[in-house]
């Protein structure tokens, strides 16, 4: 497959993405930005750690997994004050955990979001007490949401935690870490899938059942969000690992090759077999959003297919 060409195995025939989703989309995306930097204001937050914290938290991104908890919650019904910081919390653990696989003992990576790494600025110990602050205030954030219940923010500072702990984000880094380990690398798809689910998949999930929770939903809905997001976590780390290999940093905004010596779902299956992995994966997602949904077209499902149309113009 050359280097460029669009992805296989993908669906061009989709029904068309709405209009009115996609100003939603970029309309919650703008609520995140917002919030976020009046919550870490300038003025307000003095000091070398706050500026580390503002690098890498308020640098041009794709605000993908805090827009998943809005839309979750708008799709049932429910208000985005009651949501938004919420879902700033969830791009707080996002942005946290960006810093640190940055860092030298990690994938050592010199660039993000199209910006210098935050240890390259401001230094690696500064940064790792960034990311334990980002960490902290997230949960502080959703145990001050006055929009939820007692037991609804319960339950979300638990999303939260768990996608995080041993079974979510530093689970899978650990496994990734291992992964370029001679004697003690990922050998089977099951493996890598696995890596998939925590390192990414946790927190889309923990982020779509936020919202659910937000929007006072009932918890079958919340499981089919919940499976929303582990399906679409896995869906654009497929991708992500196709990108990694075939586009050069200043497209993608990072470091790429990263993934070289590490099984992927690209060097376990092969390009294409991959792309039609992804695109499954993608599949299984838009119809849990579907069932998630009291609205059609459903949001959720037409940012799912704005990631896969993402993708595919990136690889063209």
């Amino acid at each position: 497959m050359p280097p460029h060409a669009p992805l296989p195995g993908t669906h061009p025939a989709r029904n068309p993405i709405s209009d009115a989703n996609v100003a939603e989309i970029a309309r919650c995306r703008q609520l995140i930005d917002d919030r976020l930097a009046a919550i870490f204001d300038d003025a307000s937050e003095p000091g070398r750690l706050a500026c580390t914290i503002r690098h890498g938290l308020l640098s041009p991104g794709k605000r993908l997994r805090p827009t998943i908890t809005l839309l979750a919650c708008t799709q049932n019904g429910g208000d985005v004050d009651v949501a938004i910081d919420a879902a700033c919390a969830v791009e707080m653990v996002h942005a946290a955990s960006l810093i640190v696989d940055d860092l030298p003992a990690m994938d050592d990576a010199a660039l993000r979001r199209g910006a210098v790494t935050t240890h390259t600025v401001f230094g690696e110990g500064t940064t790792i007490l960034a990311a334990i602050a980002m960490l902290s205030e997230a949960y502080a954030l959703i145990a001050a949401s006055d929009g939820l219940s007692p037991e609804r923010r319960l339950r979300c500072v638990k999303y939260l935690s768990d996608s995080v702990g041993i079974n979510g984000l530093t689970g899978g880094q650990e496994r990734d870490i291992m992964c370029g380990c001679e004697t003690q690398g990922t050998k089977s798809i099951a493996e890598v899938e696995q890596r998939h689910r925590e390192k990414t998949g946790a927190l889309f999930s923990a982020a779509a059942a936020i919202g659910g929770e937000a929007a006072k939903a009932d918890m079958e809905t919340i499981d089919h969000l919940s499976d929303y997001g582990t399906r679409l976590g896995l869906a654009y780390q497929a991708f992500d690992d196709l990108i990694d290999i075939q586009c050069q940093p200043g497209v993608t905004g990072k470091d790429s090759d990263q993934d070289n010596g590490k099984s992927t779902v690209v060097s376990l299956m092969g390009e294409d077999t991959a792309a039609r992995t992804a695109a499954r994966y993608l599949d299984q997602a838009i119809k849990a959003a579907e069932a998630a949904s009291h609205v059609r077209p459903a949001p959720l499902r037409d940012l799912a297919l704005m990631i896969e149309q993402k993708f595919r113009t990136m690889t063209k």
